[in-house]
């Protein structure tokens, strides 16, 4: 009984104790994503880097290191170097057999790379292969209107 009531003072007294351990895999995603919204993109794919040093290889997440990589260079507007990124994210996704939204984005990364090379014909089944996957909202509403540009379709209306 004395142990109970003990156990129970030191959780009261220290919250953070019963609280699951971080994870630097997921902190390092979201350290990561916060420096490429500001723009420090060199600081993003250091962190990136650190993550990567703490995956391993047959870990599905290898998938956005890489696509988070090729979003960072991308930015950049170093194309080669985020085209490289893409296509090691779905090489990863591939082999590791991940469909999910870091795959669809991959793909999403790689159209807007071919379109900066002013291949809209390739880069157009990158979309359509993109729209096939779970997309957010955001990211689906950008890819339909890409797909929209390059059929020469007219936009939609905002929504």
């Amino acid at each position: 009984m004395r142990i109970v009531l003990a156990l129970s003072l030191l959780l009261l007294a220290f919250p953070g104790a019963a609280r699951k351990a971080a994870d630097p895999i997921a902190d390092g995603f979201k350290k990561a994503d916060e420096l490429i919204e500001k723009g420090d993109y060199i600081k993003a794919r250091d962190t990136l880097d650190e993550v990567l040093s703490n995956l391993k290889t047959e870990d599905p997440r290898m998938v956005r290191y890489h696509e988070r990589t090729g979003a960072a260079w991308l930015r950049e507007g170093m194309v080669p170097e985020a085209r490289s990124s893409f296509t090691a994210a779905l090489k990863a996704a591939q082999r590791l057999r991940v469909s999910d939204d870091s795959t669809a984005k991959a793909y999403t990364g790689m159209g807007l790379c071919l379109r900066r090379e002013n291949n809209d014909k390739y880069a157009l089944k990158f979309f359509k292969k993109a729209l096939d996957m779970r997309l957010d909202d955001g990211t689906k509403m950008f890819v339909e209107d890409q797909i929209r540009e390059i059929e020469g379709s007219p936009p939609v209306p905002a929504r």
